[in-house]
């Protein structure tokens, strides 16, 4: 079966998911019982997520500049995509710690605990951006066609060329929002309401 550029990143995403908390659960119930058993499997775990979550989000740089967004969708992907930065830096910089040691220290697992839950709901948002908004979905004229090459159908090398392009202007957007203030719009809009509704001063 065919699959377009924008689709690589959620066949992918399940890892990332699925491995960060598995790794922290093992160190977790490892360190409470002192199996080291566990522990080792934790730790071996943990680069193995870093680098899934490494591999997803390039797939979701290409996979960005090949969907359309509007509105509160695009607030969606801009937060999930900060959210996912932030995932990428905190599971490199756990894996970094845990290879050196043998036992996962409180502050360790206290780390790995909110990276299990940001990439829950980092999840959850792309989730919502596809089933509620259409995102990245052609019949919900959703996509790119000229940014979303059909593979193999088009060949491997425009889908490289493709997503190598996709991930330069994703970067390059990925700055321009943050320039201008959109880092996770999600929040910053629920922020703004409740500084409103408290009397505070409202963001302009």
């Amino acid at each position: 079966m065919p699959m377009r550029v924008q689709e690589v990143h959620p066949a992918i995403a399940h890892f990332p998911v699925a491995l960060l908390p598995t790794a922290v659960a093992c160190d977790l119930v490892g360190r409470l019982t002192d199996n080291k058993a566990l522990m080792e499997t934790g730790r071996q775990l943990m680069p193995i997520a870093a680098a899934s979550a490494a591999a997803t989000g390039i797939a979701g740089f290409a996979a960005q500049e090949a969907v359309k967004t509007r509105d509160v969708s695009h607030d969606l992907l801009v937060t999930h995509r900060t959210l996912n930065i932030g995932l990428l830096a905190l599971s490199m910089a756990l894996a970094g710690i845990r290879v050196r040691r043998k036992r996962p220290g409180a502050g360790y697992l206290l780390a790995g605990l909110a990276g299990a839950a940001l990439v829950t709901y980092s999840g959850y948002l792309g989730g919502r951006m596809v089933y509620a908004h259409g995102v990245g979905v052609e019949p919900a004229d959703g996509v790119e066609h000229e940014r979303a090459p059909e593979m193999p159908r088009d060949g491997l090398g425009r889908a490289a060329r493709t997503s190598a392009s996709n991930i330069g202007h994703a970067v390059r957007h990925t700055a321009h929002d943050m320039a201008e203030g959109q880092i996770a719009p999600r929040f910053q809009e629920r922020a703004s309401r409740l500084r409103g509704n408290s009397g505070g001063p409202a963001a302009g």
